[in-house]
């Protein structure tokens, strides 16, 4: 059994299952700057799994549903009473989720997950402390501290055509809306756990329970040391970092280092930074089903 895969930059994800189905996270493709291909080289979206709301985790849904007219899209419910307009796609085709909710289909079964957006006040005081070599005055407004590191290192300004949307997307109501990790168990019982969301202590017992066999785990924003006790915790026998390349893909790279070295030291689980665009392929054994939690 195996799944192949490949990242295409932020936290997307194209995931092709055993069944030959295509599974796609998070997308954004078209309206990213660090995108390797356009939405017109994906090679399908049966699904499509939206974590939530923000642009560069959802802005290429519309592109995807119109290119794949059979695809079915997983997402939070308040994402659910907006999208559609926004694209101007049958709703039906929308599959609201909340947290603890099960779908199944013929070849994938689906979980949804609570989880917590990460706070961006510890990542951009780490960037700050990196960038400067001293700590930021724990009383500087976020959007000062904002502004400081940008000045320091520029990042990149929104295409014309991102910024376009995300007018669109503000006047349609499309917000964060909750934020939701997946479990993707295959009909040959592979478990794909999508950890997009920051390390809280309430999480712990979700990601034990996950039993996955492969886990995507957020690294942005994310100390790399908690990151890898998670992977660790989680039971994968394969462990990605994703949405690491937020600073560029130099600087993810590094954590991304980071975040393998403290996992080496938890766990024999496979570290695997993958390139943009570059396909990758997993063989697992997974002799019988996963037991069903008790």
């Amino acid at each position: 059994m195996s799944i192949k895969f490949r990242w295409l930059g932020t936290a997307c994800y194209e995931i092709i299952l055993p069944s030959g189905k295509v599974l796609m996270v998070d997308p954004y493709i078209d309206y990213s700057s660090r995108s390797p291909i356009t939405s017109d080289e994906v090679t399908g979206a049966d699904y499509i799994a939206i974590t939530h709301g923000h642009p560069d985790h959802c802005t290429d849904t519309g592109n995807l549903m119109t290119r794949f007219p059979h695809s079915k899209v997983i997402l939070n419910h308040t994402l659910a009473d907006t999208m559609p307009a926004l694209y101007d796609m049958d709703p039906n085709r929308f599959i609201r989720v909340a947290a603890g909710d099960v779908l199944e289909f013929e070849d994938l079964r689906v979980e949804a997950l609570k989880s917590e957006h990460v706070s961006p006040v510890p990542a951009l005081r780490a960037s700050y402390l990196r960038l400067t070599g001293e700590r930021a005055d724990p009383a500087m407004p976020l959007t000062e501290l904002r502004e400081k590191i940008n000045q320091l290192a520029p990042r990149r300004q929104p295409t014309p055509e991102l910024t376009e949307m995300m007018a669109k997307m503000k006047e349609a109501g499309v917000t964060f809306g909750e934020q939701t990790n997946y479990v993707f168990q295959t009909a040959d019982n592979i478990r794909i756990y999508v950890y997009c969301a920051g390390i809280e202590e309430y999480l712990r017992k979700q990601v034990i329970d996950s039993r996955a066999n492969i886990i995507f785990m957020q690294l942005a924003g994310v100390n790399a040391g908690k990151a890898a006790e998670y992977a660790a915790i989680s039971g994968a026998g394969v462990v990605i970092p994703t949405h690491h390349d937020i600073e560029g893909l130099e600087r993810g790279r590094e954590r991304a280092g980071e975040m393998a070295d403290h996992l080496a030291a938890r766990s024999s689980a496979r570290f695997i930074d993958t390139e943009p665009g570059k396909w990758y392929e997993i063989g697992l054994t997974v002799t019988e089903e996963q037991p069903e939690e008790g």
